[in-house]
């Protein structure tokens, strides 16, 4: 019997992010302006309606020494250490499983199952290959024998009426009955006890059927199988291009779904996650930790000399929104190996990917600015010059995902090819190129953008995650985002990574609203009234 190839249907997401918001039903807008890409939700949108859940909050460690915060609320003991059995934790890991699922289906509008492919050299894939090889090596002797033994065969042919029944769709009922007809394996059975069983026929009966059902994609692909005559090979052929039709229904389903998975997937999503949290009552743990730091920086930097966190608080100079603006930009930058917030938890990949993007957009501005700096008048105005350079740029930071990057060399390969191309544009309009103090200066510079004393490359960091925060903290939807000085030249990169920012705040407030919503109430208590 042909080994059931069970990976074949597990699958990954594809790592394209979207770049998109949506509306408030969770369905991607027909027409946005950039003004409408970049709107975010009210306060109220992103903190919703207040809901008590699970235990009161705590302060996650205690206030260092020293420090001018007072500690919100006291920090209760350790829970005791609780039973879990194993058919409960299965319906946990079930019930996670499921929501990550509606969650990609749900915030990524490219979602599209793959094939699973074991790892090259790996013992997966080895172990895979050579049983396969076993089974069709042992299906060709079967059929070289004389007469000829068809057992592998029928269950070959079994195994493909299955996968050509489970493509149809409700309305092939005459296509249904021709597939049971034409493959009935008693039929098939008596056939070949008979020896009048006609293997190729069969095949060739899948194959123009397959071709009945394929989505366009695949029609080469049944071309090609259509030539291939030895039975073996097209059995392989067969099961192959199978596979692939299996996936293309699997996505097609999804994609007719999706307006109505985004309809239900926030309350989807949150019952889900109650249901874990039940389970296990310190599951949002990193959650508070993450809420509290966010807090105090915020706090921190609202003080003015001599005031109070209470005060501060009291008088309107803290608010959940700046708390949980500022929660979503620390994100952006967090540490690898640091525990991930659980209610963030399933875009943790997509929140370190425009991470990285945020780094690369600002290190572009900051090596565009330098290079107008020290260049002077002789590039002022030549928009020209600076999408050619940012373009040149953007491929030799292109591999900052990959976590063999090395910033340092990179900018030293940078450094020369910004003196190579401003010589270019100043020999073009007629100037004299760059003497060698300046060429020294500018790759000096350029050198150090990423060096964090570097203070063009602060100032832009500063303004990059400030733009972002400032568009997901907006009171009103339909308000527009000033593009801050020095930004002008990456302002279309700024807007997509910003999109893709909001689509994910959005759609993360509005199934953790009432979490959030508890949680910082807890942080900052003057907020709801005066401070006794």
């Amino acid at each position: 019997m042909m080994p059931n190839n069970n990976q074949s249907d597990e699958s990954k997401n594809s790592s394209k992010d979207v770049d998109m918001p949506t509306n408030e039903d969770g369905r991607e807008s027909p027409e946005s302006s950039e003004s409408d890409e970049l709107a975010s939700s009210s306060e109220g949108e992103l903190f919703g309606k207040r809901r008590r859940v699970g235990t009161p909050v705590s302060s996650p460690f205690k206030t260092p020494p020293g420090s001018p915060f007072k500690m919100p609320m006291t920090i209760p003991s350790p829970s005791p250490p609780q039973w879990i059995s194993l058919d409960e934790l299965m319906t946990v890991s079930n019930g996670v499983t499921n929501m990550a699922l509606a969650h990609e289906i749900a915030v990524d509008s490219d979602f599209r199952l793959q094939k699973y492919m074991p790892p090259e050299n790996s013992l997966e894939k080895q172990v895979k290959e050579t049983v396969h090889r076993a089974f069709w090596d042992a299906l060709r002797e079967e059929l070289a024998e004389e007469p000829p033994t068809f057992q592998h065969a029928i269950n070959l042919l079994g195994e493909v009426k299955e996968m050509l029944v489970s493509i149809l769709l409700p309305q092939h009922s005459r296509l249904r009955a021709q597939i049971n007809e034409v493959l009935d394996l008693d039929l098939i059975a008596q056939e070949a006890e008979h020896g009048a069983l006609d293997v190729k026929r069969c095949a060739r009966f899948v194959i123009d059927t397959m071709g009945r059902l394929c989505a366009p994609v695949r029609d080469q692909d049944i071309e090609t199988l259509r030539e291939v005559d030895e039975v073996v090979n097209m059995f392989k052929e067969i099961f192959r291009v199978l596979e692939l039709m299996k996936m293309d229904m699997a996505n097609f389903t999804i994609q007719s779904m999706r307006p109505t998975i985004q309809q239900h997937s926030v309350e989807y999503e949150r019952k889900k996650f109650q249901e874990f949290i039940d389970k296990q009552p310190n599951a949002l743990e990193v959650t508070k930790t993450w809420l509290y730091q966010a807090s105090e920086e915020v706090k921190g930097s609202h003080l003015p000399s001599g005031q109070s966190d209470g005060a501060a608080a009291a008088n309107g100079a803290v608010t959940p929104m700046d708390v949980l603006g500022h929660a979503y930009i620390m994100l952006l930058k967090w540490e690898e190996n640091k525990p991930f917030p659980e209610t963030v938890l399933m875009d943790q990949g997509r929140l370190a990917e425009i991470g990285v993007k945020c780094r690369q957009i600002t290190l572009i501005a900051s090596i565009l600015l330098i290079t107008h700096n020290v260049v002077g008048a002789a590039l002022a105005g030549l928009q020209e010059f600076s999408e050619k350079l940012k373009g040149t740029l953007g491929v030799l930071l292109g591999d900052m995902q990959e976590s063999s990057f090395n910033v340092e060399e990179a900018l030293k390969n940078i450094s020369e090819q910004v003196c190579k191309e401003v010589d270019e544009c100043l020999e073009t309009r007629g100037f004299p190129r760059l003497d060698e103090k300046r060429r020294e200066i500018l790759k000096v510079q350029v050198q150090g953008a990423a060096s964090p004393d570097n203070t063009i490359h602060n100032l832009i960091t500063s303004r990059v995650y400030g733009f972002i925060q400032s568009v997901i903290t907006a009171p009103n939807p339909a308000s527009q985002a000033k593009v801050p000085g020095g930004l002008t030249s990456v302002k279309i990169d700024l807007f997509e990574t910003t999109a893709r920012v909001l689509r994910i705040v959005r759609h993360n407030n509005a199934v953790f609203g009432p979490y959030y919503t508890d949680i910082i109430s807890g942080l900052l208590p003057a907020a709801n009234g005066p401070s006794e």
